[in-house]
């Protein structure tokens, strides 16, 4: 799905303008955006929680240099689905 899909479809269920959906879609992901950037998790009754996680840093072979490199460890957004909303997808996907 697109956002242009997930606009025409929010705007079709909330019976919104096209415009005022979307406008409610970047609001949502913005303030998404800004919780998760320092470092805080986002809930949503439901739906699921959002997290920032540490990836640690790793060492790995570079093929094209020949030598073993390291990446360093960088902040990772994790997403874990309710229960409901496991539960939702589940019949979805059988039926």
């Amino acid at each position: 799905m697109t956002k242009e899909n997930m606009v025409a479809k929010t705007a079709e269920k909330a019976g919104l303008t096209q415009s005022e959906s979307k406008v409610l879609l970047d609001a949502t992901f913005n303030v998404l955006a800004d919780y998760l950037s320092v470092k805080k998790s986002v809930s949503i009754p439901h739906f699921g929680t959002f997290d920032v996680r540490i990836r640690r840093g790793h060492k790995f072979f570079n093929i094209f240099r020949a030598q073993i490199m390291k990446a360093p460890q960088k902040y990772t957004i994790s997403f874990q689905p309710s229960k409901e909303y496991k539960e939702k997808i589940q019949q979805g996907l059988q039926g």
